[in-house]
């Protein structure tokens, strides 16, 4: 459903800012948006929670969404997220940057199911268990639901 919503976006508004590589992506493979505006619609039609990443200019800082995807399992669990990734070095990511109020980049922010709520916002560099402790605490979209990162898992080896 998703990759003929995206197929027609792209088709009827190019300027939705989705990247032409996720038009031709396989449908159960989990896309992104560029646009602000066309995920937060996108979130709140599936009623799935928004995952904002705000990227600096610099691409030495930026998240990459490749590498969030790097395992099976935080692909799946991205499925359950509306994902938007905004360069900030644009007019619209400055517009963006400034809704958020945000001056530490790159920055992480994920909105609750019905885009009412920030659930939790980052600009720490988030490694591999942080992305799965952050998708899978979040998943859902509940208001409820908390993380601080700087609190460590025990490890029972």
């Amino acid at each position: 459903m998703l990759y003929h919503l995206t197929l027609m976006l792209a088709v009827l508004d190019p300027s939705v800012g989705i990247q032409a590589q996720q038009v031709a992506a396989v449908a159960s493979q989990p896309t992104h948006f560029t646009n602000y505006a066309a995920a937060y619609r996108e979130a709140q039609r599936e009623k799935k929670p928004l995952l904002v990443i705000l990227n600096p200019a610099e691409e030495s800082s930026a998240v990459k969404v490749d590498e969030v995807r790097k395992t099976q399992q935080r692909r799946d669990l991205l499925q359950k997220f509306v994902v938007v990734v905004i360069d900030t070095s644009t007019d619209q990511g400055e517009t963006v940057n400034k809704l958020f109020n945000e001056k530490s980049l790159p920055h992480v922010s994920v909105i609750d199911r019905d885009q009412q709520w920030q659930l939790f916002r980052t600009s720490k560099k988030l490694q591999g268990d942080d992305w799965n402790r952050v998708l899978e605490t979040f998943q859902n979209g509940e208001q409820t639901a908390r993380l601080n990162l700087d609190v460590k898992l025990p490890c029972f080896t």
